[in-house]
């Protein structure tokens, strides 16, 4: 099956369109060229099978076709792993996904958490996992800690404690996709704990990148908006002011770090002359 859903794949490939979505996709990794409804045809030209199998041997065309380099067969992957049942013990394998570099930029990680990831941590228990994630040296787990829980925040069906302790772990890292990330959960939050994520978002001000707290207060009201957008503005002024009272210590410093070295110079040349001073004395 795994070659047969890759050959099907193939026929339909639209190499012209496959450059242009890879290169929106900063050419992180290729594409066939097809569109959505053109890989859900493909899934379901194998659907029947699919269902057939124990979830071991879903697992293995999974994995095999996560680890192709296009990203057709990346999305195929995760539609036949959404048919399993993922326990802590299966949960785990797919971190080598990440870990291997076969989930390495946002549409894979965030196809990962709607349709494998959500359906884990929805169980309290399972839940506990992401903030290992979160903590994890891969960006990639560390967002996807906070996107497996988009979806299930404005739910109630979530410990928000351990969310606060997921976002507070993604916040401290200031690339893009996890700035995002937090963002885009404490969005969700908001709509269940306002004042929750607003305390959450002053306590850390200092870490939030302008972006990542647009996505944070988007469902927030203009009243609260201004307001973070006020602590963001002081933050950056703060920030600006001590860089700027660094660069003249810096500056200080140099120049008296300059004025030693000349006053060594002189010292020498001075203490030159008088040995020349006394050896001509002595003759």
């Amino acid at each position: 099956m795994k070659q047969a859903i890759q050959k099907a794949l193939m026929e339909i490939a639209n190499p012209k369109k496959g450059k242009e979505i890879s290169a929106y996709m900063k050419n992180v990794l290729p594409f066939r060229g097809l569109q959505q409804p053109e890989i859900a045809k493909v899934f379901n030209q194998f659907k029947n099978e699919i269902k057939e199998m124990e979830d071991d041997q879903k697992y293995e065309v999974a994995d095999f076709l996560m680890r192709q380099e296009y990203g057709e067969d990346k999305k195929i992957a995760l539609m036949i792993a959404e048919k399993m049942k993922f326990d802590l013990q299966r949960i785990k394998l797919t971190e080598k996904w990440f870990i291997d570099g076969h989930i390495k930029e946002w549409a894979t990680a965030d196809t990962y958490c709607g349709r494998v990831l959500k359906s884990f941590v929805i169980d309290k228990e399972n839940a506990k996992l992401m903030l290992d994630w979160a903590k994890h040296e891969n960006l990639w787990m560390r967002r996807s800690s906070c996107v497996g829980f988009v979806t299930l925040a404005r739910k109630k069906v979530c410990d928000m404690n351990l969310l606060y302790e997921i976002c507070q772990e993604n916040i401290i890292h200031q690339e893009r996709f996890n700035q995002l990330g937090t963002g885009w959960l404490l969005r969700e939050m908001s709509l269940v704990d306002l004042k929750g994520v607003i305390e959450f978002i002053k306590k850390n001000i200092k870490y939030f990148s302008s972006e990542g707290l647009r996505y944070a207060y988007e469902k927030m009201k203009k009243s609260d908006q201004n307001y973070l957008k006020e602590l963001l503005r002081m933050k950056n002024i703060q920030t600006n002011n001590s860089e700027d009272e660094q660069e003249v210590q810096d500056e200080i410093q140099q120049k008296s770090n300059d004025q030693d070295e000349e006053s060594e110079q002189d010292f020498k040349i001075k203490k030159s002359k008088r040995q020349s001073r006394t050896i001509k004395r002595k003759l």
